[in-house]
């Protein structure tokens, strides 16, 4: 009986090594959490909108942005026309402001004739800012006012009335008769004489 030579005995060993691999890799599942190839280009993250996303917002030529401050004590209205604006404070009862300003891009800065002060911002859909009134300051935050919400001033020889309509239909109105201050009649826009104040409007 003939003896295999060394050479035909290392075929056979190896053809066999291939055999058994073979057969564990056919029997071995998937080990769990192994990766896989890729299949197509990766998902790229979601993105969070930036908060400076308004920065840079202008007023329009002309509007009107009216609300209460932060402690729903005080009516607040701003009227932009062009670079001119005027702005009303108002409690209702005993105080209010007229004030007149200038307005830079998204920001307006005003002041009445007694030192009362108002500084605010546009977001492009809003106005927030701050007013300050003797010792007092007020923060607001301003929905546009269209008509007929917006502000409104009367002037009848030694009495002038000035309206605030905010955007939801309630009122905040005082009548000034030679320094006196009451709460001012209910205002119809659509009939009363008294005239919507634009960013133009004269005020003292």
């Amino acid at each position: 009986m003939k003896r295999r030579g060394p050479l035909i005995t290392l075929v056979l060993a190896l053809g066999a090594l291939v055999v058994i691999l073979s057969l564990n890799d056919a029997l071995i599942p998937n080990q769990p959490g192994a990766a896989e190839a890729p299949t197509g280009a990766p998902a790229e993250p979601t993105k969070v909108p930036s908060d400076d996303a308004s920065d840079g917002a202008e007023f329009p030529d002309e509007a009107v942005y009216a609300g209460k401050d932060t402690t729903g004590k005080l009516a607040v209205a701003v009227a932009i026309k062009g670079d001119r604006a005027v702005a009303y404070l108002c409690d209702g009862r005993s105080l209010e402001a007229w004030l007149t300003g200038t307005v830079d891009g998204g920001r307006v800065t005003l002041e009445s004739n007694r030192g009362a002060t108002v500084e605010a911002r546009f977001n492009g859909k809003r106005v927030t800012g701050v007013a300050a009134e003797g010792d007092d300051q007020y923060a607001f935050d301003l929905d546009k006012a269209d008509p007929p919400a917006g502000l409104y001033r009367e002037q009848t020889d030694d009495t002038t009335l000035g309206w605030i309509v905010l955007p939801d239909g309630r009122q905040v109105g005082i009548k000034n008769t030679g320094g006196t201050l009451a709460p001012a009649p209910r205002l119809d826009p659509e009939t009363d004489a008294a005239k919507r104040v634009t960013g133009e409007t004269k005020t003292q």
